[in-house]
């Protein structure tokens, strides 16, 4: 009984691996609409919304610092599917959390050995 569980949670494991979106398609942050106003009195962004929207990556750095970076048009479609990489990966990291925490009662043989590093020449 205690292999057949140790051998669903590993296939679970690497379905779950399988799933995870590619690093370097990944944002975090949110993508925000501002409109501005110009400050020209006889503008219509006086009494309107302002001019915009203008889309911007809302990335909070560290407690009370957030930075905001200009979002193309062109550039927003793939923007959105970044930040939806991001949720989805942290989401799946979670999932393969949880099974390396059970797979850690398994003792030695519950998690993979490391594999050797590559120390490079020196």
């Amino acid at each position: 009984m205690k292999n057949l569980r140790y051998s669903v949670l590993r296939r679970k494991r690497a379905a779950l691996r399988k799933q995870l979106p590619d690093p370097e398609r990944i944002l975090r942050g949110s993508l925000v609409k501002r409109y501005k106003r110009c400050g020209n009195p006889g503008c219509h962004c006086v009494h309107d919304k302002g001019h915009g929207p203008a889309l911007y990556l809302s990335v909070t750095l560290g407690p009370g610092r957030t930075r905001s970076y200009y979002v193309p048009a062109a550039l927003a479609g793939r923007v959105d599917r970044y930040l939806r990489n991001y949720r989805e990966l942290r989401k799946l990291l979670e999932k393969i959390t949880s099974i390396n925490r059970e797979l850690l009662t398994y003792g030695e043989e519950g998690l993979d050995a490391e594999p050797p590093r590559d120390r490079g020449s020196t």
